[in-house]
């Protein structure tokens, strides 16, 4: 009777998931509900629309600059005009919605990442990354509308960009929140019914989501950093960003490697390193206050209203605020997971993920 029972068990979880060549587990597609399709179906016409829109926004500011000796009169902030021509650039540097576009396509990647891992492999707290990330690119949409003047046929396409977004952010909201709610059978599978190990594993997967967001974050203000031709940084800064970036990306690899190993010792090694990002986000949110009156300001060469970058500064700051916000909980996070190492977390992982799928399979 028992036999029979196991088998049944065993039967139900290999419809259910699928493990991967890799050794990861995910979800069975054939096993996805209709709210699930239509999850995948919204969620991939909307990275679509997104990224079309994206490109759309740097091909026309590609094959509107007037002048190809522009950029270069912007970086250094003199230009003809001002020793002698009557002539004004009309460059994409001196657009804030170049910038824009660039971080619309920078947050696609992570909200892709977001919303496809953590429906495959139910992932609950990268599901409200993703739904997160959705919030964002609506406020970023929303910002650079109500403070970056435009006339013509960039008005237009910015009110239609605008429209479309409030349409399907919505949608995308409330479709996340509905495949969230569903989600933990898979974690079940996985760890069983022990309610602490259970605990484990969503603090577990809440830190390394919260460790790939402050990545997020981190490109996020790298990519606003360097707008209008990184004229808003010194020297120092412009070699500093990048290498603090580049730490927290790999601090982040390592972190995952870090938590699916269980390595207690070189776990330590992650505290002293993410203080950085953090020092680094309270360092650029009194930067950009203290030059808020830069950003505001359109420079003589740039003919453009657009010129003026107030709107960047507004999702700097955002952003900033986000990423100390982001290291007061990963703190918490990163010690609870740190304490439940060796606590049978991931043996349990493991032999439930062998046991739900036969080898010959």
């Amino acid at each position: 009777m028992a036999d029979s029972k196991d088998s049944s068990s065993h039967l139900f979880s290999s419809e259910y998931n699928l493990k991967t060549p890799f050794g990861i587990t995910v979800r069975n597609v054939s096993r996805f509900t209709w709210l699930e399709w239509g999850y995948v179906l919204l969620v991939s016409f909307s990275i679509l629309g997104v990224l079309s829109l994206s490109i759309k926004s740097l091909v026309a500011f590609s094959t509107t600059d007037n002048d190809t000796t522009c950029a270069s009169f912007c970086a250094n902030c003199s230009t003809n005009v001002l020793q002698g021509g009557s002539e004004s650039c009309d460059s994409w540097t001196c657009r804030a919605d170049f910038i824009f576009a660039v971080l619309l396509l920078v947050n696609l990647v992570f909200c892709t990442f977001y919303s496809f891992d953590g429906l495959f492999r139910e992932r609950g707290f990268e599901t409200l990354a993703y739904l997160l990330g959705v919030v964002a690119v609506l406020l970023y949409v929303i910002i650079n509308y109500g403070m970056n003047p435009a006339t013509g046929r960039d008005h237009l396409f910015k009110l239609i960009r605008l429209i479309l977004v409030c349409i399907f952010a919505p949608l995308n909201i409330l479709a996340a929140f509905k495949v969230w709610s569903r989600m933990g059978k898979l974690n079940f599978l996985m760890v069983g019914s022990n309610s602490s190990l259970m605990n484990a594993y969503r603090t577990r997967s809440c830190f390394v989501t919260l460790v790939v967001f402050n990545v997020e974050l981190m490109a996020s203000i790298t990519t606003l950093a360097f707008a209008r031709h990184s004229t808003f940084l010194s020297n120092a800064e412009m070699v500093v960003l990048p290498l603090v970036l580049c730490l927290t990306t790999l601090l982040a690899l390592c972190t995952v490697l870090m938590v699916s190993y269980e390595w207690r010792k070189t776990m330590f090694l992650f505290y002293p390193f993410s203080i950085i990002t953090t020092v680094y986000y309270s360092y650029k949110l009194g930067n950009v206050a203290y030059k808020l009156h830069e950003y505001k300001s359109t420079p003589d060469y740039c003919s453009t209203p657009e010129g003026n970058y107030q709107s960047v500064a507004a999702v700097l700051l955002i952003a900033c605020i986000l990423g100390i916000l982001a290291y007061i909980a990963i703190i918490p996070a990163a010690i609870l997971t740190h304490r439940n190492f060796g606590k049978g977390l991931k043996n349990i992982g493991v032999k439930k993920v062998q046991q739900s799928i036969p080898l010959s399979s």
